[in-house]
């Protein structure tokens, strides 16, 4: 009971202060894509989508084996986090390097772009230190770090705006946020007594680490490629103009992202724990937990249904179809729901490779559907192939690949057929906490 508390508890408060975020940054949105108009929106989008491409290339799947690895008994804390940290950062630079030889080679549209968010390669690996807090459970601490650096770069992009800002001002904003969020995390880990060995790092260690997280870095790789893919297609198949009216649409449907990842990170411990337990309690955990992935879903695919046709009003007359496209990503949130949920699971039973199939073959359907319908229904097109693709990933290859068929597929069915109970008994528990 006391650790369901808990959950509810750092839930409600990283609810609250996301759904202020969302508010916020809806009005924000709203007022730059106004400001920026569809090409210099679309911009922004294709520069986001291939900056944030290479950074989970650079990440090499440590989040979640980072936790389980700072949760062993008797582990090295200060260590690991040297080897992790020193690691990703290797090959972060290594990265903003290629991106940076890049860019002098093509010379892209936005190059200035590309650049300021491709800073942020260079201070990523920091976030190493969100494993720490979360496996000593102060996930609130940077949860109102994040709210934080938001806020700062909130204010920049109002100011920015009023002051009519050149374009690579509001790329800085948004690195600006990410560096306020690590500092202030960096903070609370240090006074909390956390601490990096940097002497640790040995590349033997480092290429063993990988060697365990490879799943999770490709999964996560082709998962960041399947987000970003349709944006980065329209851009070449269509222009700035439709990928930036593509990129509304995204932005409103993203800014709902959050929650699924938030709930994935409060139930990971339970499920660690239950994991080594009997058989029975951690099924009903999972049961329990991709339950309330689809009850979160259904009422998050709701809310974007009916914010949708409020898009024009909201973003402007260049930006009408957005209500379209955003109607389909509605739809293809509950299926992005159940595939963290999925995710989540895997990680705790070391199965995490069993991801991978399904996502690369989502890619490839995802990147010909866009061939097919880009061309001649622009972002409406690219939100179908986002829904479709979705859906084969987290859902019908659920049941399709041998391993989640024997060991995810029923668990999964149960939680479908027991949501009308589970929904019940949950907002029972509410009205009498």
């Amino acid at each position: 009971m006391a650790a369901g508390s808990h959950i509810l508890k750092t839930f409600s408060l990283a609810t609250t202060l996301r759904v202020v975020r969302l508010a916020l940054s809806f009005v924000l949105t709203c007022a730059l894509a106004r400001y920026l108009g569809g090409s210099g929106f679309g911009q922004i989008a294709v520069a986001m989508a291939v900056v944030s491409v290479l950074s989970s290339i650079g990440e090499l799947g440590f989040a979640r084996y980072t936790v389980r690895e700072l949760m062993k008994q008797g582990a090295d804390q200060s260590a690991v986090l040297g080897i992790t940290i020193t690691a990703r950062f290797i090959v972060s630079a290594s990265l903003f390097a290629g991106l940076i030889a890049w860019i002098g080679w093509r010379k892209p549209e936005g190059t200035l772009l590309l650049v300021v968010y491709g800073l942020q390669l260079l201070t990523n690996p920091a976030t190493e230190i969100l494993s720490w807090l979360e496996a000593h459970g102060r996930v609130s601490q940077s949860v109102i770090a994040q709210f934080t650096g938001f806020i700062v770069s909130a204010a920049c992009i109002a100011v920015g705006i009023w002051y009519r800002a050149p374009l690579w001002f509001f790329a800085l904003t948004y690195a600006l946020e990410g560096w306020i969020f690590i500092s202030l995390c960096a903070f609370v880990f240090h006074r909390c007594g956390g601490s990096v060995r940097w002497g640790a790092f040995q590349f033997s260690r480092a290429f063993a680490l990988v060697s365990r997280s490879w799943p999770e870095l490709a999964s996560q790789a082709a998962l960041i490629l399947l987000f970003r893919l349709d944006t980065m297609m329209i851009e070449w198949l269509r222009g700035t103009e439709e990928a930036g009216i593509y990129g509304a649409a995204v932005r409103v449907s993203e800014m709902a992202y959050f929650m699924p990842g938030i709930l994935a990170t409060l139930f990971l411990p339970r499920l660690m724990q239950d994991r080594q337990s009997t058989a029975e309690r951690f099924e009903k955990s999972v049961v329990d937990y991709f339950s309330a992935s689809v009850m979160l879903a259904l009422a998050v695919a709701a809310g974007l249904l009916l914010l949708s046709p409020w898009m024009s009003v909201a973003f402007g007359s260049g930006f009408s179809r957005s209500s379209e496209m955003l109607r389909v990503h509605a739809w293809a949130f509950i299926p992005y729901a159940i595939g963290i949920a999925r995710t989540q699971v895997l990680t705790v039973e070391d199965k995490l490779a069993a991801n991978l199939p399904s996502v690369i073959v989502a890619v490839a359907v995802n990147a010909t559907l866009n061939m097919l319908w880009i061309p001649a229904h622009g972002g409406v097109g690219a939100a179908w192939a986002t829904l479709v693709s979705y859906t084969l990933a987290w859902v019908v290859w659920t049941y399709l690949s041998p391993w989640l068929r024997l060991n995810v597929s029923g668990l999964m069915t149960r939680a479908f057929m027991g949501l009308p109970r589970f929904t019940w008994l949950r907002m029972r528990s509410l009205l009498h906490s």
